[in-house]
């Protein structure tokens, strides 16, 4: 098995190690909790968040950027 690191916030890691039991191996603990949250559900959330920073992000009108 190939290992890979990834970076995580010092408080995300300490609540990674609170689901991790001596019998249990990280990427166990990792597939857990991404079978009980479906990908769509976090793919939603995204665009839902992405949608809200545009709306408050000043910009050009689309129509003004495509036309030239």
């Amino acid at each position: 098995m190939a290992l890979k690191s990834v970076p995580v916030r010092h408080s995300t890691w300490k609540k990674l190690r609170a689901y991790k039991t001596d019998a249990v191996t990280y990427d166990e603990v990792l597939n857990e909790l991404m079978k009980a949250l479906p990908p769509e559900v976090v793919a939603k959330r995204v665009i839902r968040e992405h949608d809200k920073r545009m709306r408050t992000r000043d910009g050009r009108p689309w129509r003004e950027v495509l036309d030239g």
